[in-house]
């Protein structure tokens, strides 16, 4: 909370609420709107349709549709370093990746709390442009550092918890290959959807258990 927010009225309050509101609503239109239609096919007319509200109230709160990509990362970025932080025991968190694959290869959508691939038409999307957009890239980029930073603050935790010296390159490196094994998990569901689900498992147990040092 800034000094501002302490002095805040009931009114201004309420008022900041729902312009959060707003925006996150705006941002929940852009989401579906570039995962249907495209970075670039989806207009800024066309989400602000989605959103319930005018092209000129949508410029109130996005100057453009690289604001709106770069808000979605942000976004994600929050909610991956509240849920990196909870992630399950291997066991669990086996059967947690297993059911993503299942879902990405669907097309679903993930739940946006806790998955860094919510879309993987959506994560094309966004990969696509940091190619084209060197600003784009420079903020994937930083989310990238951040997210893997927290992943290795869990897999510290959770090596003192049981009793291990940790070995920050060896942590380094287990924190790498869960970012690859979730990324590479991603386009796997994209290019061979029909994988059976034990022989998924079964590969996902043994790499979890490196990920993990158990």
């Amino acid at each position: 909370m800034t000094p501002n927010n302490l002095f805040a009225s009931p009114a201004e309050d309420a008022a900041a609420a729902r312009a959060e509101a707003q925006r996150q609503r705006i941002l929940d239109a852009a989401q579906r709107c570039f995962i249907t239609r495209g970075f670039h096919a989806g207009s800024i007319s066309e989400i602000a349709a989605q959103a319930d509200i005018s092209q000129g109230l949508m410029y109130r709160y996005f100057e453009n549709k690289r604001a709106l990509i770069l808000a979605l990362i942000e976004r994600q970025l929050v909610h991956d370093k509240d849920s990196i932080g909870h992630m399950p025991a291997s066991s669990d968190l086996v059967e947690g990746l297993l059911g993503c694959y299942q879902q990405w290869a669907r097309w679903e959508t993930l739940a946006a709390r806790g998955n860094a691939i919510a879309s993987v038409a959506l994560y094309a999307e966004i990969t696509a442009e940091a190619h084209r957009d060197p600003v784009v890239a420079e903020v994937l980029r930083r989310h990238d550092r951040q997210t893997s930073a927290a992943i290795a603050d869990w897999l510290r935790h959770h090596d003192r918890a049981r009793g291990r010296q940790v070995d920050e390159d060896d942590l380094n490196q287990r924190t790498l290959l869960l970012r690859l094994l979730v990324e590479g998990l991603a386009m796997r569901a994209v290019r061979d959807p029909d994988l059976a689900a034990d022989t998924v498992r079964h590969l996902l147990a043994g790499a979890v258990s490196k990920v993990l040092a158990e």
